[in-house]
């Protein structure tokens, strides 16, 4: 009996592997992702820190997921806005870091602050005079006294400064033509245990 020898072939190649389609982050419905960030900010609370140069204030790293996409971005600072506590630290008055902050929030962001419940400046004094300069302060009461943006309920507090501060911001209370502004300025002095201010001169 003959045997019949068939040629040599290479075995043929294996199928490739099956492609799964690619799943990101983005593909979770939204519903997900908004419990993803809640879980990721849960315990964040933002500083916002005294500043005397705009560059020192350029040195304040954002929390981490404002910084992995713009979409991230765009979707999670709505939530840092409404629901982080969020703690303003104030020295001598000076409310330019306050403001630098609140001047990088989007304008269509700014009334996400106006849900958050958890909102606090906390002032300190340096020495026992009256500050040189207090233009921040008047910038803060101008943004505060605007009817035309969204006001956030900012809660102030801190020790009481020394008589001679006190002195010089119940003056300067008390010289307020504009009601906005002296009716803001008020809280502050309440909330610092300054004597209240009664009625308005020159």
């Amino acid at each position: 009996m003959s045997l019949t020898h068939r040629p040599l072939a290479p075995a043929p190649p294996k199928p490739p592997p099956a492609q799964l389609p690619r799943v990101t982050f983005f593909d979770l419905p939204a519903e997900l992702r908004i419990e993803v960030y809640k879980l990721a900010l849960e315990g964040v609370v933002i500083h916002i820190l005294p500043t005397s140069k705009a560059e020192d204030a350029q040195r304040c790293i954002p929390h981490a997921l404002t910084r992995t996409s713009r979409q991230v971005r765009n979707e999670v600072l709505p939530m840092i806005h409404s629901m982080c506590p969020i703690r303003c630290s104030i020295t001598d008055f000076n409310f330019d870091g306050l403001l630098l902050w609140v001047a990088r929030i989007p304008p269509d962001q700014e009334s996400k602050l106006c849900k958050n419940e958890n909102l606090r400046i906390q002032f300190a004094t340096s020495g026992q005079q009256p500050p040189r300069s207090l233009d921040s302060l008047r910038k803060w009461l101008h943004m505060r006294a605007d009817k035309h943006r969204p006001q956030p309920k900012w809660q102030y507090c801190g020790p009481q400064p020394h008589s001679k501060i006190c002195a010089d911001l119940r003056r300067r209370a008390k010289r307020m033509t504009e009601s906005g502004k002296q009716e803001e300025m008020l809280k502050i002095l309440k909330a610092l245990n300054i004597d209240e201010v009664r009625g308005r001169g020159p």
